[in-house]
């Protein structure tokens, strides 16, 4: 559906004040969190993002991109971010952070029939497969665990491109969260129930979503987003916008392990 899309300019969530600092929000499709419908930008953090500049009393234009683009614009532009993001030790000094916003738990998962795959430590992904998106801050995840490009991992700058061979049985494991999992899948006409969680991947990258703001950006902007992400948290108004977007119970499913339960029902993590 998103296959040609390149640049959506949305809406402009602004208040009275004609004087409101201007910034440029970018993030891409990546459903719950950030999506397209009725050719509008919505989704968790889409509608957490609102939210911030609302409170914060800023003038705020989303735009919805490519991810290679969106970032190389925040990078170079005064005034912009990017929304829904990893916070690597990468890019730490590249950028200005507000977060954590919603993210879910990052999870291998195996075709049903696939009984041969046991994943029991990083060490065990020696010996299958993965497909990830070229960039993607999966793909820095695996490097760090050991494995290869080429051999245990392979990248893909197609879109979905990794879907079709783990369902074809090219890959051996598909790397999705509890909250992602389900719009994963839908790409390739596959559902929830045809896999099964094998391992709950731990890394430092993989603590959260956050918007990465350009170092040009004023630090009291910075200041202020913080302050209404925290206040909207403390408030307890995040876990109502994340029903809005993830079924509750959202998958049957015969395992009742620890990183069953995790990968395919945990909660949003923010």
């Amino acid at each position: 559906m998103f296959k040609h899309l390149t640049i959506v300019s949305l809406f402009t969530a602004s208040t009275a004040m004609a004087s409101a600092e201007q910034l440029t929000l970018y993030t891409e499709v990546f459903p719950p969190y950030n999506f397209v419908e009725h050719n509008q930008l919505t989704g968790i953090n889409t509608k957490i993002m609102e939210s911030l500049c609302e409170r914060a009393k800023l003038s705020c234009t989303f735009s919805v991109l490519p991810w290679k683009r969106a970032m190389s614009l925040t990078l170079a532009q005064p005034n912009a971010g990017i929304f829904s993001t990893s916070r690597t030790a990468k890019r730490e000094t590249q950028f200005y952070w507000v977060g954590p916003l919603v993210s879910g738990h990052s999870c291998l998962y195996r075709l049903n029939n696939r009984n041969d795959i046991k994943v029991t430590s990083t060490q065990s992904l020696q010996n299958y497969t993965i497909g990830v998106s070229r960039g993607d801050v999966y793909q820095t995840v695996l490097a760090d665990f050991n494995l290869t490009e080429g051999q245990q991992f392979l990248t893909y700058s197609k879109k979905f491109e990794e879907l079709k061979m783990f369902k074809q049985g090219k890959h051996d494991l598909l790397i999705g969260s509890s909250l992602t999992l389900s719009s994963q899948l839908m790409n390739v006409g596959m559902s929830p129930d045809q896999v099964t969680p094998v391992f709950e991947l731990k890394h430092p990258a993989l603590v959260g979503n956050y918007l990465a703001l350009n170092k040009n950006t004023s630090p009291e902007v910075v200041t202020k987003l913080q302050h209404a992400l925290d206040t909207i948290k403390q408030e307890n108004l995040i876990d109502p916008l994340v029903d809005q977007f993830v079924e509750e119970d959202r998958h049957s499913h015969g395992e009742a392990s620890t990183v069953a339960q995790q990968c395919l029902n945990g909660s949003a993590i923010y």
